[in-house]
């Protein structure tokens, strides 16, 4: 009985597991010291990724603002976002989405 019992188990997680795949990440941090151009840089690379992350320093006046148009140019909106506003000790705005693909980015 109890062999038929683990025979039962093992083939539902057999036939009711959902088959998961590993995901590509990437990251572009807009820090205080940036050089012109090194952002985009960053997010150039981004092409072939699944996942963004991106984190703002909060020293810019207009970090909030900055991060809400990277959010709208870079993420697809119609999956799940995470946000965080600076803490005390993290000087960072930072979402993490599902990067956009498509066609008409080079």
């Amino acid at each position: 009985m109890k062999i038929l019992i683990k025979i039962f188990i093992f083939l539902a997680l057999f036939f009711f597991t959902e088959l998961t795949y590993a995901k590509s990440w990437c990251k572009a941090i807009y820090n205080q010291n940036i050089l012109p151009g090194e952002l985009q840089k960053q997010i150039n690379k981004c092409r072939n990724s699944d996942n963004f992350f991106l984190a703002i320093h909060s020293s810019y006046k207009n970090a909030g603002h900055l991060l809400n148009s990277f959010v709208a140019e870079y993420c697809d909106l119609n999956r799940r976002l995470l946000r965080t506003e600076p803490r005390e000790g993290d000087p960072f705005f930072t979402v993490v989405c599902e990067f956009r693909k498509s066609n008409l980015r080079k």
